[in-house]
């Protein structure tokens, strides 16, 4: 592993963890504007590996989803007040931005249905699959201070979407370089290893046993880490349950994710995203996973919300 790969990781670490601290202790916001980023660079990285094989995405249109988006799930999410309002107001958005896509190349002598195609694509990948990490962080009661309004499952799953796909990744990786031994999928990955993908899913395990010794450590001394306490009423038995599920589901989807964006690479002829970030390629190269971990993250706590 070369010093610009280690470099870059570490500054990549370093984010993860500010921004958990500043959403968990200042303000959601924080959170927000790191999903933005994300979105709004996944989307301009997506559109321009589409257009190596496709024809090309409108690009305005793409950004201009992102701010609309985001403008609807804050207007929804404070105006309704509920955990689910954000992310009914952004699809809402979404709808009627794909509805303009499709009458803006219906319309157009400049576009083609090709266009549409890539565009709307972008808009659901990444953008659309990163919306529900943002969804994750309003599991809030707006009524009160958000830092006293805020549930322990919101606390957990913030954790979650940054420490599982961490330890997945890097488990995989080194399991993978140990015992090597049969592919995956090598017509999609060929590095990709079956004893790495459970080396994977040992490493998603580790990360929620990781936030689970944290939240032992808060209950236990009465400290706020991270804001995490037991996810239910129903004692210590019904969290370690739970957060064992999540980290090891959790490291599937992350898993998954890897593999849709190396199927999406191979088809557009890309290695990487971009080179934004030195040694580990694009930002679509280092959340492909973290994308659908917030998915599976949050319709699990949206679940339980509804049966506790």
């Amino acid at each position: 592993m070369n010093k610009k790969r280690i470099t870059t990781g570490i500054f990549i670490g370093m984010t993860y963890v500010g921004v958990l601290l500043l959403a968990v202790y200042v303000h959601p916001i924080f959170f927000d504007v790191f999903v933005f980023l994300l979105c709004a660079g996944g989307a301009w990285e997506m559109a321009r590996a589409l257009s190596n094989k496709f024809s090309p995405a409108i690009l305005i249109l793409d950004m201009i989803s992102v701010v609309v988006g985001f403008g609807a799930f804050w207007f929804a999410q404070y105006f309704f007040k509920s955990y689910s309002a954000g992310l009914s107001g952004y699809f809402v958005s979404l709808a009627v931005m794909i509805l303009v896509t499709v009458l803006v190349t219906a319309f157009s002598k400049t576009y083609v249905k090709g266009n549409a195609f890539t565009t709307i694509f972008v808009m659901l990948y990444p953008v659309a699959i990163l919306m529900f990490s943002m969804g994750l962080n309003y599991f809030i009661d707006l009524n009160l201070d958000w830092v006293d309004g805020s549930k322990p499952i919101r606390n957990a799953g913030l954790c979650l979407m940054f420490v599982v796909p961490a330890l997945t990744d890097t488990m995989a990786y080194v399991v993978g370089s140990i015992f090597k031994g049969k592919k995956l999928c090598p017509s999609i990955s060929p590095n990709k290893t079956i004893s790495g993908a459970f080396g994977g899913l040992l490493g998603g395990l580790l990360g929620a046993g990781l936030v689970l010794l944290v939240t032992f450590l808060a209950v236990e001394f009465n400290v706020n880490l991270f804001g995490l306490a037991m996810l239910t009423d129903g004692g210590w038995t019904a969290t370690i349950v739970n957060l064992l599920m999540l980290g090891l589901f959790g490291s599937v989807f992350d898993q998954i994710g890897d593999l849709v964006a190396s199927f999406v690479k191979r088809q557009v002829g890309i290695k990487d995203y971009s080179n934004l970030l030195p040694g580990h390629g694009g930002v679509l190269d280092r959340v492909d996973g973290f994308m659908l971990c917030g998915v599976f993250f949050y319709m699990y706590f949206a679940v339980m919300m509804l049966v506790i």
